[in-house]
């Protein structure tokens, strides 16, 4: 379901719970929905109740009055408690009236919609029950155009062979992830991965064959994979996955899981019987460093794996002292950059350790601060993107260079106190 879609049943729940509690004129009410994976309910809407007890109710079904509805599925119109005490888990249910009603979609309990003590100290009646059990019936079928919107949503993002996410899907979310890990200063790192020998499979063995080999990769990439990954067909026998929160060697660790799972993967019998093999060239690139934006580390991604290819297969991480560019196009040290990101706060991430990788000099003359090492890559921040001041120190370090932009005067700051930690050098 698409967010406005999401939005508007929310609305719709939101106006039916309103009219619910005006109507029967109930001082306090709530609507419990059962967790998804789960037999517990929690509260989803609530007037009258205290933010602590909202967030604290959890229900089993079976349990207190909620539970009880909710097994049963018939409703509850309790007109004196005191007459009938209703036991709700921990002591007497402490209404005076109340009415509980099952939302239920066909034949499941979905949730459970309440509502106590009447404005007008009056017990509730039939009619009040009835006008809850209409509304319940309405609230069940805002519940099934949601998980319909939803289950339209992943069919219209999932690759119907593989069942990973499809092209579309991965370029929402890496567009979304780029951007989180821009705010927190995170890394994020992203496997581009090609089956070696694919067109052989096809021209030679048929097409339902290499569907197959497809399917086995895919097997091996949901196995090997992290839970908050996002494991992609990203085209043709070409697979992508997003990895939040990953360094090189975190992604290095995911690649080789995905490698050894797909040695042990079952290949169809022609293969077998050909002695076939199933190998896989990946290719690695992280961001923000050393690609600055979500294109470039895509093409970072592929141009690593296919230098993967071209050496027989494996892992390859890109690095900017690869001196490679997308499909094996030429770029030098001093590579053209995209724009550079902004660092708010450049002392959060330095450290005296990093800053000596800069000669003292050259951090006074460009003002430079470097904060952070990955490989052959300095990232070093900036007052503003300086292309003179970036082959200036990728000259004298010896490392490729990922340039950040601060605020000069924190800069400033920052630099002088790593030089005094570093003992003036």
């Amino acid at each position: 379901m698409d967010s406005q879609s999401q939005r508007r049943a929310e609305d719709l729940l939101d106006s039916i719970f309103k009219v619910a509690t005006e109507l029967v004129r109930g001082e306090r009410a709530s609507l419990l929905l059962r967790e998804d994976n789960s037999t517990d309910f929690v509260i989803a809407r609530a007037v009258g109740l205290a933010d602590d007890v909202m967030r604290r109710v959890r229900v089993k079904t079976g349990e207190g009055v909620v539970g009880l509805v909710a097994q049963s599925k018939r409703p509850l119109l309790v007109r004196h408690v005191s007459s009938a005490p209703i036991h709700a888990g921990e002591g007497t249910y402490r209404s005076d009236s109340f009415v509980s009603v099952p939302i239920l979609v066909g034949d499941d309990s979905r949730g459970v919609l309440s509502v106590t003590d009447r404005h007008d100290g009056q017990p509730f009646d039939d009619a009040d029950l009835e006008t809850l059990e209409l509304l319940a019936g309405h609230i069940g079928q805002v519940l099934v155009m949601q998980e319909q919107g939803e289950a339209l949503q992943r069919l219209a993002e999932t690759d119907p062979l593989t069942w990973l996410f499809n092209r579309r899907h991965f370029d929402r979310r890496l567009e979304a992830e780029t951007n989180r890990a821009l705010r927190a200063e995170h890394l994020l790192a992203l496997l581009i991965l090609d089956v070696d020998r694919f067109k052989l499979y096809n021209d030679r063995y048929g097409h339902a064959v290499g569907d197959e080999v497809l399917k086995a990769v895919a097997a091996a990439v949901k196995q090997a994979v992290r839970m908050y990954d996002v494991p992609t067909r990203y085209g043709g026998d070409e697979f992508a996955i997003i990895l939040p929160d990953a360094d090189t060697e975190a992604a290095t660790r995911v690649a080789t899981r995905i490698l050894e799972k797909a040695a042990e993967a079952a290949l169809p019998p022609e293969l077998v019987a050909a002695h076939e093999r199933l190998q896989l060239s990946i290719g690695i690139a992280t961001f923000p460093r050393p690609a600055g934006d979500a294109a470039s580390l895509v093409e970072s991604a592929d141009a690593a794996m296919y230098r993967a290819k071209q050496s027989g297969g494996g892992i390859r991480v890109w690095e900017h002292s690869l001196g490679e560019g997308p499909r094996g196009a030429i770029r030098s040290r001093a590579m053209s950059l995209p724009a550079a990101p902004y660092l708010a706060d450049p002392a959060r991430l330095a450290t005296a350790e990093l800053q000596r990788h800069l000669p003292h000099a050259l951090a006074s003359e460009w003002n430079a601060v470097v904060v952070g090492h990955e490989g052959q890559v300095l990232t070093v921040a900036l007052p503003q993107p300086n292309p003179a001041a970036v082959d200036s120190i990728s000259k004298a370090t010896g490392f490729a260079v990922y340039p950040v932009f601060s605020n000069a005067a924190d800069l400033e700051a920052t630099r002088r106190r790593l030089t005094t930690s570093n003992g003036g050098k």
